[in-house]
């Protein structure tokens, strides 16, 4: 019974996956198409957009393939089998609840690679850009300094014209400045550093300004280049590791994060919404077909998936704008969700 559900649910899976995602990318290649030039780079962009809404389409089809299924299932009369030959509701229930569960955990695991930047990619070939542009003018605070970058090379990992201002008690005590950095081992080293302090004379004849030059010198320590654009541009496109040390970082500044804090439960919480729709869908959705419109019913479920979807979409939005704490958005409807999930796991399976 398990392998036989289990495998026509990935089977829909799969087939509303690819349909949802070929709609969404193929609408907008065809809005878009007199903007790229050459077949290739229409051919990428396709395939970009394919991942994008593939990332942002994939838990409705999670719910919409269960759907698919029971209704299937009802219409063959295999479901009354089921039950026919001592199933409980729970144990046709586990196919669903199993699978339902290793696609929302490989979801969110493919948000810990560069699946996530597929839109970005795909924006940077609209525009007629096929490789990563460097980051400009980028001013930062790190514990007690403040950090100019006149241009960012993340993908090279490499920075032009840096300087640091480091201060003590509220007052200037050294200023560092280098044409070139690079990242490496977790800290960044500029090279050729030209390093002034600033003492505090309390009288005439006291040491004043001095001027070093070293070969190497060490700043930024924990300070990657990818959190780095991306905390300071209000960047949309993490991984659920660099979302985390975002967060890690910016409290350690005592900055706000509400807004990392609102994508790390985007992409880490959010998912599980699919799972809890299918078990409470799943066990109110009758196991019989008469007296059934299933035609209605599957629309009505639909809807419900859409909404529930939307709702916490917008919630996602608006949590980016700094209007509501994430956790009184997202964390907190899909928490309802999963205690209507367990209500309906342990005290609606025992009856048909």
């Amino acid at each position: 019974m398990f392998k036989y559900i289990a495998r026509i649910y990935l089977r829909y899976f799969f087939i509303i996956t690819f349909a949802l995602s070929f709609l969404f990318a193929g609408l907008d290649y065809l809005q878009n198409a007199n903007k790229l030039e050459g077949t290739n780079i229409k051919v990428l962009y396709l395939f970009y957009k394919g991942l994008y809404a593939m990332e942002l389409l994939l838990p409705l089809s999670i719910v919409f393939a269960m759907i698919v299924t029971k209704i299937i299932l009802i219409r063959s009369n295999a479901l009354l089998s089921f039950y026919a030959f001592g199933y409980s509701k729970k144990a046709v229930m586990t196919p669903f609840l199993a699978v339902a569960t290793v696609l929302t955990l490989g979801y969110v695991g493919l948000h810990f690679t560069s699946f996530v930047d597929a839109d970005l990619a795909a924006k940077r070939l609209l525009k007629g850009k096929t490789g990563m542009e460097p980051k400009r003018d980028l001013f930062v605070k790190y514990n007690d300094s403040f950090v100019y970058i006149g241009e960012l090379i993340p993908q090279k990992k490499e920075a032009r014209n840096i300087r640091t201002f480091q201060l003590k008690n509220g007052e200037l005590v050294r200023i560092v400045h280098g044409e070139e950095a690079f990242f490496d081992h977790d800290r960044w080293v500029i090279k050729k550093a030209k390093i002034i302090d600033k003492p505090s004379p309390k009288g005439l004849g006291e040491k004043g300004f001095s001027t070093l030059i070293r070969r190497n010198f060490v700043t930024l320590e924990g300070f990657k280049p990818s959190i780095l654009t991306s905390v300071f541009e209000g960047k949309r496109y993490y991984t659920v590791s660099a979302a985390y040390q975002a967060i890690q970082l910016l409290k350690a500044q005592g900055l706000e994060t509400l807004k990392v804090r609102n994508l790390f439960y985007h992409l880490t919480v959010t998912p599980l919404f699919a799972v809890f729709l299918v078990v409470i869908l799943f066990v109110f959705i009758p196991p019989y077909a008469r007296n059934l419109n299933l035609v209605w019913l599957s629309f009505v479920l639909t809807g419900i998936t859409l909404f529930t979807w939307g709702i916490l979409y917008f919630l996602f939005r608006i949590g980016r704008t700094g209007v509501i704490q994430p956790e009184f958005g997202t964390v907190a409807v899909v928490s309802v969700l999963g205690l209507g999930a367990l209500y309906a796991f342990f005290f609606k399976t025992n009856r048909f």
